[in-house]
């Protein structure tokens, strides 16, 4: 058969080509003109056109490489990080919202490791361990929160290296690839036990440009006067490059336990104060308002802190006369920060804690904070600016929700309820309209207390967790 150039073969296809536009006409006459102006080229002035061209389409893909780099992440399966220099905003590493446009966290409360060294605590650790990555093959997750009483150091301070339980209690997550962000509680210190060790510990499992841990302590003094776990993670919008800036995790340190290396005269650890440090409110408001000033607007947000804020005795007063609607169980009186204790344990709250408290209800955007340290607590509350707490400064609040997690660790106090996780899911397209679902993952695979959070949230009607008619006060 005859070339497609051959003429005759030209003749008998033309009447078979479709009749097309005239712009498709006009571009192929243009074509005809350019090739014909490059082979009129001589054959060095041919390569240095060739080259400029090639050129070109380097730096075209240069300049996409975010984009790129994006693709062949989310296409490997991998989850994105955004790492120092990517991106202009805040020159700072942060997370992303996953190809799904959904930022899945889980939290694992008040773990209390360490207590395999008791003898009635053996077993207490790998049942923990079982939970966490039976929650983990339940529920997908891009950010595990530990958030406080990761160890008992009454009972872990006892082994020749503590930091050790760091390994155990991570390693499920680095099997999977999962990257996480710890706050310290009150059992994470004791006289021999430091929090800054346990921080540096985990910071081994960075590696190179691979952030693991995202635990870092950001403001400045020692553990004892301002804690080792304040700082934040901004989280960036799913897609290609150009991301934006969507919202902020931040993570407080309430500090409490007692001080490392430091014992009062009869042997006793020496005790910390029990809420977030007037330096770590002044470093919040600062770095909120740096954020404000250099996006020119607010950034929707969650929080996280061990130990419940005060007015979570008031929410759960509420809450028990039926003044809203909060599935989950409730059944001990909740420990809250600010407490001032006599030497008999008598303990009366001071109200050190409102600065902090003040700080979260003047934060546009903060939808919600979560805690733990109350194992036998784990409803969310809408703090409103209708109801007015009693004994509390400030009296009302903005909306914010109050949450407690599930308690996720066998060791430490009260046997009564399923050990469990709650989980968080943000869906990108609703960060502006401060919405969030979350529920509790149980040991045995069920589900409970899911709810959404948002502006009807309280008024809302939900089914009844399980264990919820538990009422009784430990």
């Amino acid at each position: 058969m005859a070339a497609l150039h051959d003429d005759e073969s030209s003749r008998s296809l033309a009447s078979t080509k479709p009749i097309l536009p005239a712009s498709y006409a006009s571009n192929d006459m243009t074509y005809s003109f350019i090739a014909a102006s490059f082979l009129s080229l001589s054959s060095r002035r041919r390569l240095t056109v060739v080259t400029l061209f090639i050129t070109g389409l380097i730096i075209t893909t240069i300049m996409k490489r975010e984009e790129l780099f994006w693709l062949l992440t989310v296409a490997a399966g991998a989850k994105p990080l955004l790492e120092q220099g990517q991106i202009s905003a805040f020159d700072f590493p942060g997370l992303r919202f996953g190809f799904d446009r959904q930022l899945k966290i889980t939290i694992f409360e008040d773990l209390h490791f360490g207590e395999d060294l008791w003898p009635d605590g053996k077993s207490n650790d790998p049942r923990s361990i079982k939970l966490m990555n039976d929650v983990l093959d339940w529920e997908p997750t891009d950010l595990a929160v530990l958030n406080g009483d990761l160890l008992t150091c009454e009972a872990a301070q006892l082994s020749s290296n503590y930091t050790q339980y760091i390994d155990r209690i991570v390693q499920p997550l680095v099997d999977r690839d999962i990257p996480w962000a710890s706050t310290y509680g009150n059992h994470d210190r004791s006289s021999g036990c430091s929090a800054r060790a346990l921080l540096e510990r985990e910071k081994t499992y960075n590696l190179g440009d691979k952030k693991r841990s995202w635990t870092e302590s950001s403001v400045p003094g020692e553990d004892d006067q301002v804690g080792s776990s304040n700082y934040y993670i901004p989280i960036y919008s799913s897609g290609g490059g150009n991301a934006k800036l969507v919202m902020l995790l931040w993570f407080f340190d309430s500090r409490a336990g007692g001080a490392f290396d430091q014992t009062t005269a009869d042997g006793k650890d020496v005790a910390l104060e029990d809420f977030v440090a007037p330096e770590v409110v002044g470093w919040f408001g600062a770095t909120k308002n740096a954020i404000f000033n250099q996006y020119g607007r607010q950034i929707p947000s969650l929080a996280f802190v061990h130990i419940p804020i005060q007015a979570s005795t008031g929410l759960q007063d509420l809450r028990r006369e039926g003044k809203a609607n909060a599935p989950g169980i409730d059944a001990e009186a909740i420990g809250h920060q600010a407490n001032t204790c006599d030497n008999s344990g008598n303990c009366f709250y001071n109200s050190k804690d409102s600065p902090f408290m003040r700080a979260l209800v003047e934060t546009e955007g903060l939808l919600a904070i979560f805690s733990g340290h109350d194992h036998a607590v784990d409803w969310c509350m809408k703090w409103s600016n209708d109801q007015p707490l009693a004994a509390t400064d400030p009296a009302t609040g903005n909306g914010l929700n109050v949450c407690f997690g599930r308690r996720s660790g066998f060791g430490g106090y009260d046997k009564r309820f399923a050990k469990g996780a709650r989980k968080i899911v943000v869906h990108e397209d609703d960060i502006e309209r401060s919405v969030a679902e979350t529920w509790v993952r149980l040991e045995d695979g069920n589900i409970s207390g899911s709810i959404t959070l948002n502006t009807t949230y309280g008024a809302d009607v939900y089914p009844a967790a399980p264990g919820q008619n538990e009422t009784s006060f430990r």
